[in-house]
């Protein structure tokens, strides 16, 4: 159920809830149909800024590395070594702003799996990050998911989390049931019992 369809069940109008919906968005306040969304934003941009953080301290003590030893030979073979790790925390970084940016895309799609939503998503060729850091042409892959993978996304015909049939235990007394007590054991026993 949305918010403004809570708002009406509520008996606000119409109006009401325009009026309500405009002054949250004034007010940077959002509704997501995830669970402690702020948390893991919180979380992916702490992890960001860390890493932005060293790469940007990485930089300057090469360049003052680079400024203090010109010509000795142990210090420039420090600097290859630090200009190797910067690299590698560069990569890292697009690395960490990518798999945010597919995680935020598949939340704001309301998908009930992301974690496989995503590993399907890396399946469909490479993803890119543009300037603004969003994912090239990710609502046409997003699309595509949908349609390959309905069940998994919110929408009119599937219209929140899925229902799950629990499937009972068979009847019996399962007190008296000798336990395996390692996989050669339980191997015999299920043998045994294909046996009766």
């Amino acid at each position: 159920m949305t918010l403004e369809e809570l708002l009406k069940a509520q008996g606000l109008s119409d109006e009401q809830i325009k009026a309500i919906t405009a002054s949250m968005k004034e007010n940077k306040i959002y509704t997501a149909s995830e669970e402690n969304l702020d948390i893991r934003y919180g979380k992916l941009k702490t992890d960001y800024d860390t890493l932005n953080t060293q790469h940007g301290e990485s930089t300057k003590l090469i360049e003052q590395l680079k400024k203090d030893a010109k010509n000795d030979e142990a210090l420039q073979g420090k600097i290859t070594a630090y200009e190797t790790q910067v690299a590698n925390l560069q990569k890292e970084l697009d690395e960490t702003r990518l798999e945010s940016a597919i995680k935020v895309a598949l939340m704001n799609a309301k998908t009930d799996d992301v974690g496989y939503m995503a590993f399907k998503l890396k399946e469909g060729g490479a993803l890119e990050l543009d300037e603004d850091g969003n994912i090239k042409g990710i609502d046409e892959k997003i699309s595509n998911l949908k349609t390959q993978f309905p069940t998994h996304f919110d929408s009119e015909n599937n219209p929140g989390p899925r229902e799950i049939d629990p499937k009972p235990l068979p009847e019996g007394d399962h007190n008296n049931d000798v336990q395996p007590k390692n996989l050669a054991d339980a191997l015999r026993m299920q043998y045994e019992d294909n046996e009766k």
